[in-house]
């Protein structure tokens, strides 16, 4: 028997990128490219969707919304993320429901597939060129 999932707060995907890796999103409709944050970029490999509230990029086969980021680059939990969201950016964009035993984790999710790099993720890389610690 499975317990009801009660849905929470997660802060808007624009804002995580811009506190993290000062990429600036602008809200619209569908998906628009951006430099990936975990890798260099000559050219943008990574897309992002505001409606969706999230990121994705082809070349890493990461994809993550605004809880996986800020887990990743914090070093923190699921719970831990949400209350760290809610300290910096207050309520949330969009409502979610958190995973129940048996479902998949929450994470960095990476797509199987045979992409160009097969390095893994890791927590605090910056994209080229950020100017903060």
């Amino acid at each position: 028997m499975s317990r009801p999932r009660r849905a929470v707060n997660k802060p808007p995907i624009a804002d995580v990128l811009k506190h993290y890796y000062s990429i600036d999103v602008k809200q619209r409709a569908g998906w628009r490219k951006i430099p990936c944050p975990l890798h260099v970029d000559e050219n943008p490999s990574a897309s992002v969707s505001t409606e969706k509230e999230r990121w994705n990029c082809f070349v890493c086969q990461v994809t993550e919304d605004s809880l996986d980021v800020i887990m990743r680059e914090e070093g923190i939990g699921f719970r831990d993320a949400q209350a760290w969201a809610h300290s910096r950016f207050g309520g949330g964009s969009e409502r979610i429901l958190p995973s129940v035993q048996g479902e998949s984790s929450r994470g960095v999710h990476q797509s199987p597939g045979t992409g160009r790099r097969s390095g893994a993720i890791h927590p605090g890389i910056r994209r080229f060129g950020s100017d903060w610690a």
